[in-house]
């Protein structure tokens, strides 16, 4: 077989391009097979209301897998209820995707602002493989995000008053 030596440096960036991708050592070695999807845009804030945690919690599990959903003072025995500010958390398994984590912290903020009962903080979670995210909204600021009944996904996490979040980063 004879090579053009016009061909020859072509040939020779395409072996590299591939075994730099076969070893592992491209840009994205770190990214899943699958491309990364873009989060839906907005979201319609939903329109019933949620008397109790139960009836957050079951709205929010229809959509979400393993979603807890808690009071701070019901699960932490040395809860200050004249000193600290009621958290809701909502807790799901994440599958470390930031277009559907966006989305699901979307949606859940969209959920808790039609709750009935007293929380002054919403902490929002997602477990993974390698740990957990999470971002913390005062009610306010859940409500200033619903006001005009509907959600800005891509915008949800910079909305947060505070933030861990080394997973999607």
């Amino acid at each position: 077989m004879r090579f053009d030596s016009k061909s020859a440096p072509a040939l020779a960036g395409l072996l590299t391009a591939a075994l730099i991708a076969l070893s592992g050592c491209g840009s994205d070695s770190g990214s899943s097979a699958e491309p990364e999807t873009t989060p839906t845009a907005t979201l319609v804030v939903v329109e019933q209301g949620f008397d109790s945690l139960d009836e957050l919690s079951d709205y929010v599990a229809q959509s979400l897998d393993g979603v807890e959903v808690s009071l701070e003072s019901e699960t932490n025995p040395d809860f200050n209820r004249e000193a600290e500010p009621e958290r809701l958390h909502v807790e799901f398994a994440s599958d470390e995707s930031r277009a559907k984590d966006l989305e699901a912290t979307a949606f859940i903020v969209q959920a808790t602002s039609q709750a009935a009962f007293d929380y002054d903080i919403l902490v929002v979670t997602g477990d993974v493989a390698a740990g957990e995210w999470r971002y913390l909204y005062d009610r306010s600021t859940v409500e200033d995000l619903t006001a005009d009944g509907q959600i800005d996904v891509a915008d949800i996490w910079d909305s947060a008053e505070q933030s861990f979040d080394t997973i999607h980063r």
